[in-house]
């Protein structure tokens, strides 16, 4: 199983190299290596912000950078968002307080 989880993910890899570079050829983007490209995209990234609220919770903010120009018009050659996850807000609720054990049956003998 694990052999066959490789090739796929080899596959899948592979597939999203070879539709990128061809987007991009057929947009009259200039020839460029994969290695060139994720250079490029290395520079967006996504930021996590997390803190503690007076009542116990945890408030947790994600957002991704903003794109460069030079992967900003990529993306757009791609079609794809430049902003792929947004501002995506979490809050941890408060822990539930344990259950109690309904006390033990005690038999009489």
């Amino acid at each position: 199983d694990g052999i066959k989880a490789h090739l796929n993910l080899a596959v899948l890899a592979y597939w999203i190299v070879s539709v990128t570079k061809y987007r991009l050829k057929i947009r009259e983007y200039p020839n460029m290596r994969w290695d060139e490209i994720m250079r490029i995209a290395q520079a967006q990234v996504v930021v996590t912000a997390e803190m503690d609220t007076e009542d116990g919770r945890k408030v947790s903010v994600r957002q991704s950078t903003e794109a460069e120009n030079e992967l900003a018009k990529i993306y757009r050659l791609l079609e794809v968002n430049p902003n792929p996850i947004g501002k995506v807000k979490s809050v941890v609720p408060l822990k539930p307080p344990p259950k109690k054990s309904p006390p033990e049956k005690q038999g009489v003998t």
